[in-house]
């Protein structure tokens, strides 16, 4: 009797936290269901790269117009607008999340995360400016920033085959670390993942500090695409401020409130 006691007391506490989460959900969605987005031009290309961090693992998208580009995280697009389309598709993200605690997984299998998981990235080429909108623990920043096209030394004697294309090495200083990238002159376009941008041509793969972090092309299309579209589900307002404020935000520490705990910021892809 005191196992079977102990045990449905049990179940009836993780029904109670699941619905206390859902209710949690419910609030963070708020207002539910509704989404802010436009289209801002049609696509000429689409880049997919695969996103490697110690420990951590996952999917980005870069996609081109004309004038402007986006670069996103597949699993927090996806997880966004899960939270924010219906009541339906809000149950299919809590029902994962209590899955994703459950399931027990082998402990050197990553995480689908990275540093910059939570961050859209937006680069409008013609007018010189970036703009990126953050979404961590809640708390919605945003800044403005200029355009840099990096300067890049290129070993033009260099070459090397990703997805079929021939690649030429580079590498340049940017923020505080020291990138190696693959780029492909058969692709004219002067973009690559995340910010960094400036060469003859496509980057196709890109690491930093040898090994911080790797962007690695998986998938290039240049048909059917979506369109290059400003993401904003939920019509959140983001707080606006400078970069080198969101730096200093992104690099304090971490309180844990009623916890007495304090854990180090995490290394963010700019040191400076």
């Amino acid at each position: 009797m005191h196992v079977s006691f102990g045990a449905d007391m049990l179940n009836k506490k993780n029904k109670v936290m699941k619905y206390l989460y859902l209710m949690l959900l419910s609030l963070l969605v708020y207002p539910a269901y509704s989404q802010d987005s436009y289209n801002i031009e049609p696509s000429v290309l689409e880049c997919m790269y695969d996103c490697e961090q110690e420990g951590m693992k996952d999917s980005y998208i870069m996609r081109a117009g004309n004038t402007t580009s986006q670069f996103f995280s597949v699993s927090q697009y996806r997880t966004d607008s899960l939270l924010n389309t219906s009541e339906a598709t809000l149950e299919i993200a809590t029902n994962e999340f209590f899955e994703s605690i459950d399931k027990e997984k082998p402990t050197n299998e990553p995480e689908i995360c990275s540093t910059i998981y939570r961050e859209r990235l937006y680069l409008y080429n013609t007018l010189g400016k970036l703009k990126l909108y953050s979404n961590y623990a809640d708390a919605r920043n945003c800044y403005e920033d200029t355009l840099i096209s990096q300067k890049w030394n290129i070993s033009a004697d260099s070459a090397k085959v990703i997805l079929g294309y021939t690649c030429h090495y580079a590498t340049t200083m940017f923020h505080g670390r020291l990138w190696k990238v693959w780029y492909t002159e058969n692709i004219p376009m002067s973009l690559g993942p995340w910010k960094l941008n400036g060469l003859p041509g496509l980057i196709l793969k890109a690491t930093a500090d040898d090994g911080f972090i790797t962007f690695t092309a998986t998938r290039i299309s240049t048909e059917n695409i979506p369109y290059v579209r400003f993401i904003n589900f939920g019509k959140y307002k983001y707080y606006n401020m400078t970069r080198e404020r969101f730096l200093k935000y992104k690099n304090r520490p971490r309180t844990i409130p009623y916890a007495n705990k304090v854990l180090p910021a995490k290394p963010y892809i700019e040191k400076e």
